[in-house]
């Protein structure tokens, strides 16, 4: 029972225990690390192929920079979703709606509608590959913030809000997929936080702009603003984003061959051991550009589709969403209201101040965001080394550990919060509990990502779809009546319900990482769940 995971009787190797250490003993029974590829000390996992186009053979330079201009991505299409919250007051009038409404249909809902979509994309990319959906995604939601800046009506800018959320699917959903592709489980937790940094960071900075924007040239000239950053960043992606799924990934294994002697008797052929090399050599550039490779893998569509169903039946997928959702609460909901809150006396703020608090959430997230994120590798590293039943073994439950600082940041900060609009204090209070809700959320969902990937690599992008989709609609059913329960019995009530909510999902991760090995273990080999994801 290491760092207190029970063992599983079914299986010591689950899927998502990984080998992260050496071997350190004679005796110690792992032959296949002698032979295993590995950086350092560290054993690489998943283990690279000898194939020079494996995206896990690619160059730490050129992970990094398709990590970053796709990040860069998800952060424009994150504040294409938030950037009319500063200005909730000036879009209800141009709109001529009321709050719930516009925050329901206009504000959250979008993010629902890529969370459905993702099922198709998340399919069609196991299939196709990720490059054309990334690509096909910036240049439709060019053309849908342009559409948004012409809308003028409630029914118009809904729709073309629901069309530019469907469109977000790749550059949002699938970018946990990319980073399964081409990370190593030593490297995925600071992928993740560079990713949801620039995420989040696309919200705050976003909001900022947006508030700036809403006060000089109107609302709708936020559209256009974001259409012109889409359009350029198609051809961005187009040039440095690389096709990163690999679905011929296998071990190398020498082949015996007999090369025979002029002159020599059948029985006198030497016996020479050659090491195949099946695998293409080195893509050129221009090769790597091309848009449509046909299909790369013989998976089924249609399966694809509702795979991310079959997936929520994953005790560790269904206790993911669970911690999502609350965490997606605190970072899209919490905005809601707080605009809500900030608008209305004794504060009073215009969309500009409104979006000017964000400021402290993007400067504190610099640091916070790739600190949890390099904890997180961190804490899984040390773990592993220390690992008292199988020494240099890594669990993917090893990352809830993390949950035990960032919960009580959160629970602070809305406990806090509540009671600082209740007594009408100061804005600096505001910011500063705003600011700690804020670090402990990102940290709380880098987690629940990073936990999904590690139980889930191969697949990875299923299940974030189904954790998204299913936080993202619950958010969006729920926000209307939260708003109203905001109005009638005040922040302090609501804030502290957060915090109470947040205190038990981390009371519930305590058995999910006890028993964590034994569920993946039998999820694994239960016939009915494998049929699920086949």
């Amino acid at each position: 029972m290491g760092w207190g995971i029970l063992e599983s009787a079914r299986t010591p190797f689950p899927k998502g225990t990984s080998r992260l250490g050496v071997k350190d003993t004679v005796n110690d029974e792992t032959p296949e690390l002698d032979t295993a590829k590995r950086s350092g000390t560290t054993v690489l996992s998943p283990q690279p192929s000898d194939d020079p186009n494996d995206p896990l053979n690619w160059s730490l330079a050129w992970k990094c920079t398709h990590l970053l201009v796709l990040a860069f991505g998800s952060a424009v299409t994150n504040a294409m979703t938030t950037m009319l919250t500063p200005g909730l007051g000036p879009l209800t009038d141009l709109v001529h709606s009321n709050d719930a409404d516009v925050s329901t249909w206009i504000l959250t809902a979008p993010t629902f509608w890529t969370s459905a979509a993702a099922f198709i994309v998340v399919a069609g990319t196991d299939i196709w590959g990720r490059r054309p959906f990334y690509v096909w995604s910036a240049v439709l939601l060019a053309l849908c913030n342009f559409a948004g800046f012409f809308s003028q009506s409630f029914p118009m800018l809904a729709v073309a809000r629901t069309v530019g959320g469907l469109f977000s699917a790749p550059l949002f959903t699938i970018l946990t997929a990319t980073v399964s592709d081409v990370f190593f489980v030593h490297q995925r937790g600071k992928a993740i936080a560079v990713w949801n940094l620039l995420l989040n960071a696309g919200a705050q900075v976003g909001q900022v702009l947006a508030g700036l924007v809403t006060d000089s040239f109107g609302v709708s000239a936020n559209f256009l603003i974001t259409a012109l950053i889409f359009t350029a960043l198609a051809p961005l992606i187009f040039l440095t984003v690389f096709e990163s799924a690999y679905f011929s990934r296998q071990e190398q294994s020498s082949v015996e061959t007999l090369k025979a002697r002029p002159n020599k008797l059948t029985s006198e052929w030497d016996t020479e051991s050659l090491k195949t090399s099946p695998h293409p050599p080195l893509q050129p550039y221009r090769a790597r550009l091309a848009l449509s490779r046909g299909r790369l893998s013989p998976k089924s569509f249609w399966k694809g589709i509702i795979k991310p169903l079959g997936l929520i039946t994953s005790p560790i997928v269904f206790f993911s969403i669970f911690l999502n959702t609350l965490m997606f609460l605190f970072l899209a909901g919490l905005s809601t209201f707080l605009s809500i809150l900030l608008s209305a006396p004794p504060y009073s703020l215009t969309p500009t101040q409104i979006g000017l608090t964000n400021l402290p959430l993007f400067v504190v997230g610099i640091f916070t965001g790739p600190l949890f994120g390099w904890l997180s590798d961190a804490a899984v590293g040390y773990m592993a080394r220390t690992n008292g039943t199988h020494k240099g073994t890594a669990e993917p439950e090893f990352r809830l550990v993390l949950l035990l600082l960032s919960t009580p940041i959160t629970m602070v900060g809305l406990v806090a919060m509540g009671s600082s609009f209740e007594n009408a204090l100061p804005l600096i209070w505001i910011l500063v509990w705003m600011t700690l809700i804020n670090v402990g959320a990102v940290a709380g969902v880098q987690i629940a990502i990073v936990y999904v990937i590690d139980c889930h690599p191969e697949h990875s992008a299923q299940a974030f779809a189904s954790v998204n989709m299913i936080s993202a609609g619950a958010i969006t059913l729920g926000l209307s009546p939260m708003i109203g329960w905001l109005e009638a019995d005040g922040p302090g009530v609501v804030f502290g319900f957060m915090a109470g909510a947040a205190a038990v999902v981390t009371v519930a991760a305590l058995p999910v990482y006890v028993f964590g090995k034994r569920m993946r273990a039998w999820y694994q080999q239960a016939a009915w769940a494998q049929k699920l994801l086949d």
